[in-house]
């Protein structure tokens, strides 16, 4: 039970609290950032990279370091992704202070890919290095 509220109940209970607060804020009050660049979509991008890297590193401790690949992807990259689509969509359709875009939801995919990918290279590095120690 200890596993299962560290691993799942509890990163689920605060994934729901974080998207209610910012659906809850209208974006009229969000202070204002210098133009030219899409201070939007780097948000984006850093809370899915945040987010998948997090998972993806909570399911390596779980699996003792022998993650199965495909579940790790699964748990680490495309449920983060759903995620934000299903977030983009109950913003255009549920929440009116609030409006769901296709860019968005790309700067979360690329966000959780990127993620995914320097996870995975990070901890193949590491256990290639413990197997090629030499004395």
């Amino acid at each position: 039970m200890k596993h299962l509220l560290r691993y799942m109940f509890l990163p689920l209970l605060i994934v729901v609290l974080i998207f209610i607060a910012t659906c809850l804020v209208s974006s009229s009050q969000l202070p204002g950032m210098p133009e030219g660049i899409p201070w939007d979509k780097l948000v984006h991008f850093g809370m899915f990279f945040l987010l998948s890297a997090v998972s993806l590193i909570d399911y390596h401790r779980l699996c003792k370091g022998n993650p199965p690949l495909l579940r790790w992807i699964f748990w680490g990259f495309l449920i983060p992704v759903f995620y934000g689509g299903v977030i983009e969509l109950l913003q255009k359709y549920f929440f009116a202070s609030r409006s769901g875009e296709w860019a968005d939801w790309i700067a979360d995919i690329l966000g959780s890919l990127v993620a995914t990918v320097i996870v995975i290279i990070y901890f193949k590095k590491q256990q290639y290095s413990k197997k090629n120690i030499s004395l």
